[in-house]
């Protein structure tokens, strides 16, 4: 197992704050989207996680891939429980622009990288 860096905490970081929330929102009486958002918010760290145990290149950057997906998925969910006002906009602004898209961020760059390093298309 390599090392897990600083994309690996603030994923799980972010699955963490992803639990909390399903877990607010339930006490809401809310369980469709709940499930939903932590089905793909806990996702991208674990798929995070099979990339790193990736065997090639290509295979890392597939499921890096995955992960970014997970990461728009998460999003969508999100929009939609801020829109629905069951997430305020202060904690959509956290969840949203200080975690998710910063891990967003992170993958897409190491993706890109990989990408570069070894002529993938």
């Amino acid at each position: 197992m390599r090392t897990q860096g600083v994309t690996y905490e603030k994923a799980k970081a972010f699955a963490i704050e992803v639990n909390a929330l399903c877990n607010e929102l339930r006490d809401k009486g809310e369980y469709v989207m709940s499930k939903q958002i932590l089905k793909a918010g806990t996702s991208i760290g674990a798929n995070y996680c099979e990339a790193l145990g990736s065997e090639s290149p290509q295979d890392f950057v597939h499921k890096l891939s995955i992960s970014l997906k997970e990461a728009n998925e998460t999003y969508f969910w999100l929009d939609i429980l801020h829109t629905s006002g069951y997430v305020d906009t202060d904690r959509f602004d956290t969840l949203r622009a200080a975690q998710l898209e910063e891990i967003y961020k992170m993958m897409n760059s190491a993706s890109i990288t990989v990408k570069k390093r070894n002529n993938l298309s």
